[in-house]
């Protein structure tokens, strides 16, 4: 014990430092090998990593410029340093307001004290803090999906339109983690108030997508979503991945749009609320647009398509009720949508489309009936052809082989 005392004693003393004076913090935190004697002579051997953590640079930290070591880290002004100081987070002392936005945040501190699941420096950093829009910031758009997801596994937000825009074009204003979900208060996903709530998302996608979160909360999805908080309609994220968002420019989006509608339109229990036909997604692979459509997604679904699918037809965002609005004007909305590929086409043009509804004898029974008609007359004409063939042969193959019917 002696032994080592004295051994403690002459590092220190090497090392211009007096067993349990005051000292000034950068006689060792400045100088990675002073750490490494300091470890030595409290009996410890830090390892590389630890002393990259504790050797702090002094230069550029215009946030807090004006505050002293001890001013966060009370307590430590004598060596050895008091046990558990480190563990107490001293950024509460000034930031009281953002303490409370984050105890009522999915990092709260349980207890509600400041021991916050995730810790100020584990997003702002310990000592080199600076503001958000300086690039050498953790908090800089470039560099916050890279904070977040040294916890959270979604790294296909950077496969993304947003991620890709950000990372791959350089575009600071793309979307990023804290774009959608906030910073310090940041909520459950089912909780009211969160961002990317249900009723929320559109404005947290409007803060970038003004025009078009209008447009959406005036669509028959939005509206009612806006007014009885409905659970059946889609909001933003239902149709655009909220990580993997593909940009709704691509072929390979138009080509997958069908899919993504059918998904509640097909829904028998669903539609069968609000009074829709279930056979919107079959009566459209049915018909040439369709049909062709399939194709392109199973052949080629990154070339461009060049038939009609859901949205050329009901819009983007503004897709409306049709209930109310009248045959004539639903027709004359029709038919500008038809000419936009048909430019020939008359009001006779629409009597082709059957409105995503399978014919029977209530609804387009001209349809159905000679469907009808089609569907035993050509098995009945190929199956007497099939018939006359069958006997045709077995005649003559008696004719040659039975020696009958030869004269």
């Amino acid at each position: 014990m002696k032994k080592t005392a004295a051994l403690a004693a002459v590092i220190l003393a090497v090392s211009g430092f007096t067993w349990g004076a005051p000292l000034k913090c950068s006689q060792c935190h400045a100088d990675p090998q002073r750490l490494v004697a300091a470890g030595q002579a409290i009996g410890k051997t830090l390892t590389p990593k630890q002393v990259k953590a504790l050797t702090v640079n002094q230069e550029g930290c215009p946030a807090h410029m004006g505050l002293k070591c001890t001013d966060c880290h009370a307590g430590i002004d004598r060596f050895p340093h008091p046990k558990e100081t480190h563990l107490k987070n001293p950024c509460v002392t000034c930031h009281r307001d953002i303490a409370e936005q984050m105890n009522h945040s999915v990092h709260r501190d349980p207890l509600g004290g400041s021991s916050f699941v995730l810790q100020c420096w584990d997003c702002h950093g310990a000592h080199g803090i600076f503001p958000e829009n300086d690039p050498r910031s953790p908090m800089y758009p470039y560099n916050v999906s890279q904070v977040c997801l040294k916890c959270h596994q979604q790294r296909k937000y950077l496969n993304g339109v947003h991620g890709q825009g950000l990372e791959l074009a350089g575009l600071t204003g793309a979307a990023t983690c804290i774009s959608c979900h906030g910073y310090h208060n940041i909520q459950p996903a089912n909780a009211p108030g969160s961002r990317t709530s249900r009723r929320q998302v559109s404005f947290t996608c409007g803060r970038c997508h003004a025009k078009i979160a209008e447009e959406y909360r005036k669509s028959v999805h939005g509206a009612a979503l806006m007014a009885d908080n409905n659970p059946d309609v889609p909001t933003c994220v239902d149709c655009h991945k909220p990580h993997q968002t593909a940009d709704p420019r691509s072929a390979r989006f138009r080509a997958d749009s069908p899919q993504l509608c059918g998904k509640c339109h097909a829904d028998k229990k669903m539609m069968k609320k609000y009074g829709l036909s279930t056979q919107v997604f079959s009566t459209y692979v049915a018909d040439f647009h369709g049909t062709t459509a399939e194709l392109f997604q199973e052949v080629t679904p990154n070339q461009p398509l060049n038939q009609a699918t859901c949205y050329d037809c009901h819009g983007y965002h503004d897709v409306y009720k049709v209930v109310g609005v009248g045959k004539q004007k639903i027709e004359e909305n029709l038919l500008k949508r038809c000419q936009r590929c048909h430019p020939a086409a008359t009001t006779k043009f629409l009597s082709a489309w059957t409105g995503h509804y399978i014919p029977s004898p209530t609804k387009y029974p001209w349809i159905y009936y000679v469907k009808l008609f089609y569907k035993f007359a050509i098995p009945s004409i190929v199956g007497f052809f099939l018939l006359f063939i069958a006997t045709d042969v077995y005649r003559t193959y008696r004719r040659h082989h039975g020696g009958g019917g030869a004269s």
